[in-house]
């Protein structure tokens, strides 16, 4: 048999519901004899008679019952998906919900979202933050909508648009300052440093740029937070290195931050979002701000 038009089970439908042609027509702004071609031309695909007709009435045959309550089941379970996607569509209506690299969310997100809430004082944000290989399952499961850090090599679900480039600096504290332009890998031997720990993806860059240079750090405290990095750094208990825009919206005076020369010790920043996903215009918006904020730091 060959694939039955939904428009003939429809029509069958309400024929079936209403036990007459006639009001079947009259429901759908059809013809009578419209209608009853329909259910003729159904009737030949499924090869059975689904209707017994009399004048008055249009009563369905035993094999019509089953073929019946099959469809309204089936018609139940779609408007019923649909509801539910409509109500989600509701909520999400005022709400966005992403995901961020702490980083990020401690120097730029603040900035972005007052600006935001000003635009659209009824949105409300709800914010993760994760590192990048956490936030991909976020956005697999559909719990976020996009993401706002660091590229992640492999991204075959998802796409990565790239904002910005940022390049790894050196915070330095005045007891450690003695007027460098740029710091070298290989001018960091010896110093006491304060680097992000391994869970983060800058020590995962900073740690392979090392390995191909064939040095080592003299690592004093690792941290997770770019922010705990800067703060003891702030202390006077070494140099750390952080991604720029860590540092970018930081005005503290104590602090000078070095450029490190070497052509990889940088990373690209953007969004992340998964394949084929659809966004509401409020995180549309969102990621449109999110954009231009970052960019000016470029």
């Amino acid at each position: 048999m060959s694939n039955v038009n939904l428009k003939l089970l429809q029509t069958f439908l309400l024929a079936a519901e209403h036990g007459s042609f006639r009001r079947a027509a009259e429901e759908s702004n059809r013809s009578a004899s419209a209608v009853s071609m329909q259910i003729r031309d159904l009737e030949e695909q499924v090869g059975i008679s689904l209707f017994i007709r009399t004048p008055q009435r249009a009563n369905l045959t035993p094999e019509g019952k089953i073929l019946f309550e099959q469809i309204r089941r089936a018609m139940t379970d779609v408007q019923s998906g649909l509801d539910r996607l409509a109500e989600i569509a509701a909520q999400r209506k005022g709400r966005v919900h992403i995901a961020c690299a702490p980083t990020l969310a401690a120097s730029r997100l603040g900035d972005i979202l007052a600006t935001f809430k000003l635009r659209y004082p009824r949105s409300i944000v709800e914010v993760k933050e994760t590192p990048p290989s956490a936030a991909l399952l976020l956005l697999q499961e559909q719990e976020v909508e996009f993401y706002i850090g660091p590229e992640v090599p492999n991204l075959a679900d998802f796409q990565f648009e790239s904002i910005i480039d940022d390049p790894l600096v050196a915070a330095v504290p005045p007891d450690f300052d003695k007027g460098q332009k740029s710091f070298t890998l290989s001018s960091f031997a010896g110093i006491p440093l304060i680097l992000l720990n391994d869970k983060t993806a800058v020590r995962g860059l900073l740690d392979r740029l090392v390995a191909d240079e064939g040095i080592s750090f003299n690592a004093q405290y690792e941290v997770e937070s770019t922010q705990t990095a800067l703060a003891l750094a702030t202390a006077g208990l070494g140099i750390c290195i952080v991604p720029s825009i860590a540092v970018s919206s930081r005005r503290d005076d104590n602090l000078r931050v070095v450029p490190i020369a070497h052509p990889l010790a940088r990373r690209s920043v953007g969004i992340i979002t998964a394949r084929g996903y659809v966004h509401h215009s409020f995180s549309e918006q969102l990621m449109s701000l999110i954009r231009t904020n970052l960019r000016e730091l470029a």
